[in-house]
């Protein structure tokens, strides 16, 4: 799945390093106290999602969206729960 929205905010790229428990992400270990990581770039990711949105369906493919309650509206999105 691809959130798409971070709660921690800055200019894309951008290292910080992290205080405590991680906000981003699913467990609040991911990056735990002292991980150093870069502020993500959203706008450059997006534009990469677009470039492989549009390579899939030129080749007939296609990319779902199934993430539960993520903010990213490049791709059709699908209900997740449908898969199984």
């Amino acid at each position: 799945g691809v959130d798409h929205n971070f709660q921690t905010k800055g200019p894309a790229n951008l290292e910080v390093v992290s205080e405590g428990d991680d906000p981003n992400h699913f467990a609040p270990n991911y990056f735990g106290k002292g991980a150093k990581w870069q502020l993500p770039d959203l706008e450059g990711s997006e534009c990469a999602y677009r470039l492989a949105r549009d390579a899939f369906e030129k080749a007939g493919r296609k990319i779902v969206d199934a993430t539960v309650g993520g903010k990213l509206t490049v791709f059709p999105k699908m209900d997740y729960e449908s898969l199984f």
